[in-house]
């Protein structure tokens, strides 16, 4: 083998490695199992219920739904606060409380009520 079949080899098994970790990151994550999404309805009050219920259809997950209504709710109860995206980072309904990622390693802990989805203040 030559030396530029050498360094085309050593220069595409560097582009593999690099843009492998990258298409890892862009997979979607797992579908929730319908157990979880009964145990999330089951935290909420019947008008919450039915409002989730309504919305998660078409794709729309149960996990989905109730994470943007709290990211709605966040903004609400927050205005002008955050002009950037926003992402829920984790929920526990145990709880009552939401992690949203507001930027980059910048994530703000927040109380809701698991019942309405409301924020507490």
């Amino acid at each position: 083998m030559s030396l530029r079949h050498t360094v085309v080899a050593c220069v595409t098994l560097a582009a593999l490695g690099v843009m492998a970790p990258s298409a890892q990151a862009q997979t979607p994550s797992p579908p929730t199992s319908p157990a979880f999404e009964r145990a999330y309805l089951g935290e909420m009050d019947a008008a919450t219920r039915a409002e989730v219920e309504k919305r998660a259809t078409g794709g729309n997950t149960v996990v989905g739904v109730t994470a943007t209504i709290l990211l709605n709710n966040y903004q609400s109860a927050n205005p002008g606060k955050t002009p950037g995206a926003l992402s829920v980072a984790a929920v526990d309904f145990v709880r009552g409380v939401v992690v949203i990622q507001t930027g980059t390693n910048q994530y703000d802990l927040v109380r809701f009520d698991p019942k309405t989805l409301s924020i507490r203040r």
